[in-house]
């Protein structure tokens, strides 16, 4: 878990190194979408495997890590390009100072207000996100009483609706205006949220998939859309450090929610639980939609790639 902000971080900044101005759209729909599509595939096969001997599980699990580990091996730069970021705060000595950088990297993105609300936006999902890694075993060991294969489900319809998400991203997304993108981020969040509440209030089994794949496939959206607009309008000089901050806050917030989630469940039920922290991933379009109606979210000047690549139609600029 450590290491996985190191890897997440580095993998979306690295994609306008490896892909043109004209592939970028589509390259940060596909690393996402391609994610998700293998989480879809592991859970559902996770969940046969762990009928026979559980432990095949943690086999197949760390042997992914090494063919992640090979292909990462066999990236190459395109000619003329640096995986490394260009530096203009060094020392004399051109002595990289971490502290100093990552500090710079925080006040710019408080100096962007968009990049700081797309921030937030991972963090105020996080509070209720984080739930999820323990309600989703509680509702198909307890709740539906389907056993480890009931939890294998419930992650493949997850990962399901976010593949499904990633797909309608990729198709529609590069056709919104700005002024559209912002409506979506405020209304998915809405749906996520009350999606979530629906499927942990469900009695059938069927249903309660159908709403977690549909809670799922909303924030899918939302995050390509999101990291669409990051790669943009973010310098290389800061793309790392920012992403790196996003994904750090994010599972910061997301074990302080699994901790709740966890003290509470021994004193709740899994459907209380589980409707507190739809709520709170909801209330996240609460304080987007105050910033946009009041005018706190301009679009920035394009420093990453130029956003004409993905603005189809409609005037960027609204």
């Amino acid at each position: 878990m450590a290491a996985s902000p190191f890897f997440t971080a580095g993998r979306s900044a690295i994609l306008p190194t490896i892909a043109n101005e004209d592939e970028i759209y589509t390259a940060n729909s596909l690393t996402q979408t391609t994610q998700w599509m293998t989480l879809t595939v592991g859970t559902f096969l996770g969940a046969t495997v762990i009928a026979f001997d559980y432990k095949w599980a943690f086999a197949f699990n760390a042997l992914s890590f090494l063919f992640s580990a090979w292909a990462i091996g066999n990236l190459r730069a395109p000619k003329g390009a640096a995986f490394r970021a260009e530096h203009w705060d060094l020392t004399e000595a051109e002595v990289v100072r971490p502290w100093h950088e990552y500090r710079e990297g925080l006040r710019y993105m408080r100096s962007v207000p968009l990049v700081f609300a797309i921030a937030l936006l991972s963090v105020g999902w996080a509070t209720g996100g984080g739930a999820a890694q323990i309600l989703f075993p509680l509702f198909g060991e307890v709740v539906f009483n389907a056993g480890a294969a009931g939890i294998g489900v419930i992650w493949g319809c997850a990962g399901l609706g976010l593949l499904l998400g990633g797909v309608l991203a990729n198709r529609f997304g590069g056709r919104l205006s700005f002024r559209d993108y912002k409506l979506l981020v405020f209304v998915d969040y809405i749906v996520h949220g009350a999606a979530y509440i629906l499927f942990t209030q469900m009695r059938r089994f069927e249903l309660a998939l159908v709403f977690v794949t549909l809670s799922r496939s909303v924030i899918a959206i939302n995050s390509i859309m999101n990291y669409s607009y990051l790669l943009r309008v973010v310098s290389n000089q800061y793309r790392g450090r920012v992403f790196a901050t996003m994904e750090t806050l994010t599972w910061m917030m997301m074990m302080m929610s699994m901790m709740g989630a966890g003290i509470a469940s021994m004193h709740y039920s899994p459907r209380t639980i589980g409707a507190v922290a739809g709520l709170l991933s909801s209330t996240t379009a609460i304080f987007w939609g105050w910033a946009n109606w009041t005018g706190r979210l301009p679009l920035p000047e394009a420093a990453g790639v130029d956003r004409r690549v993905v603005e189809v139609h409609g005037d960027p600029q609204v």
